[in-house]
């Protein structure tokens, strides 16, 4: 390493501790200022954790296994490169690791790389973060057999879009793009996954029980909805229900159980209660099942994938054939602008039937950024039922989260319809501008032939 480097963060770490850290400056300082406070300090901090990263791969290298007690990490007195890391940088081992990651790809990166040369050039421009760069590393670990050129113009959209996802959106949305372009990996992925289930129960010194229980994407879809359902009132889920669930939901914040005593309770009532559970009273009616979105032809056909319905992964052709073969199917017929069915304005709820409607077309909340899942969200008039003599039609409801439903009605926000499209309108007077709702089901955007939501 020449002197440059080493210099420069010196003279920086001076010039930042120079700057005054008293409380009462920044109790005097404007919204705006302490705003951009908290930006330029992120991007301080995500500029020296790059370097931190950079010197973590050389440190790695440097630390590998063949080496043995010659290794730098255990010449300092540290087994690993990751231990080595959390004594000199003060972080977590999570961090550590992460760093080590990062570093590791980037130093290696070669010119048959693709993955690995878009990360290590981000990284070197300051226009990716450590933590953007490991999302990306992971999300697309597994692929196995693409054109580098694919996988080059795949990391770069990626690249992209780190500018406005955060790091844990930015690994999901890394899943979707290797899943479109790997699909024959999707089946392998997903047997990777199942073979990693595990249950495991450990007594504790002062007589309770803990269970770990680590579970594969298609029990994610029965074990959250279950969970889901006899929680999300306490954590903020639907409200704006028909009477009986509005009554339930108003008894759960009642009640003086936390939350996770409330999950507790509610997954030993199903144990114990097994198949003669009474549904209306433990977790809401019906069945819990795995629901999955895929597309006629390539359930006829065997070739394609679906999606899980709130978790958007990917689940192979067969496993939805299975699932097929034993759960049933429900068909939806969509047009292309994504529309499913109408029911008029007979009732003022919208049904069940409309509702998995709504979720197969919204994917979860509509609102810019937000990640609640179907089972999160209520249905909304975008004609309000009193004021504008509104229709129950799926055309003119969306799905919102009670948070942002709340909002839109308290503060005067506005969703329109437009050329197929909604469009969220902000009040009159506010600094936002008006935005296009994308979904957020991976498979309606798949259908749609659209992005990620913000990506067109």
């Amino acid at each position: 390493m020449t002197s440059t480097v080493l210099t420069g963060l010196d003279a920086a770490l001076r010039l930042l501790r120079e700057v005054p850290r008293a409380v009462d400056g920044y109790e005097t300082a404007t919204d705006a200022e302490l705003l951009r406070v908290a930006h330029v300090a992120s991007e301080i901090t995500s500029a020296a954790r790059a370097h931190a990263a950079l010197a973590a791969g050389q440190i790695a290298h440097r630390s590998r296994p063949e080496l043995g007690a010659e290794g730098l990490a255990r010449r300092e007195g540290s087994r690993t490169p990751e231990e080595l890391l959390v004594a000199t940088m003060k972080v977590t081992g999570r961090e550590a690791a992460a760093a080590v990651r990062v570093g590791s790809v980037t130093r290696d990166a070669g010119p048959l790389d693709a993955v690995a040369s878009g990360l290590a050039s981000g990284l070197s421009a300051g226009s990716l973060s450590v933590d953007a760069a490991d999302a990306i590393q992971s999300g697309l670990d597994g692929v196995t057999a693409v054109e580098p050129e694919l996988l080059a113009r795949a990391t770069e959209l990626l690249c992209d879009e780190a500018q406005r996802l955060d790091p844990d959106r930015l690994r999901k949305r890394a899943r979707e793009v290797r899943d479109e372009l790997d699909e024959a990996g999707v089946a392998e992925r997903e047997a990777v996954l199942r073979g990693r289930r595990s249950l495991r129960r450990i007594d504790l010194r002062d007589g309770m029980k803990r269970l770990v229980w680590d579970y594969d994407p298609e029990t994610a879809g029965i074990v959250d909805e279950v969970y889901d359902r006899a929680t999300s009132p306490r954590r903020g889920g639907p409200r704006f229900v028909d009477p009986e669930q509005e009554q339930r939901a108003s008894a759960l914040e009642r009640d003086e159980r936390s939350t996770e005593q409330i999950a507790s309770d509610a997954f030993a009532e199903l144990l114990r209660q097994a198949a003669a559970a009474d549904p209306t009273v433990l977790v809401g009616k019906g069945v819990p099942a795995v629901r999955v979105l895929v597309s006629a032809d390539a359930l006829a056909t065997g070739i394609g994938h679906g999606v899980i319905e709130g978790s958007q992964e990917s689940l192979s052709i067969a496993s939805v054939q299975r699932l097929a073969c034993a759960q049933g199917t429900r068909t939806a017929l969509v047009d292309s602008l994504g529309n499913v069915l109408d029911l008029g304005r007979e009732q003022r709820l919208y049904s069940a039937t409309q509702r998995v409607a709504l979720a197969i077309r919204d994917g979860g909340c509509l609102w810019p950024g937000c990640d609640r899942p179907p089972s999160w969200t209520e249905a909304h008039h975008i004609d309000h039922w009193a004021r504008d003599g509104g229709r129950t039609d799926i055309h003119r409801g969306v799905l919102l989260c009670r948070h942002h439903h709340l909002r839109l009605h308290n503060e005067g926000w506005e969703i329109r319809r437009r050329e197929g499209r909604f469009w969220l309108e902000p009040p009159p007077g506010s600094r936002h501008s008006a935005a296009v709702l994308e979904t957020k089901s991976r498979a309606m955007r798949e259908h749609l032939g659209r992005g990620a939501p913000g990506t067109e």
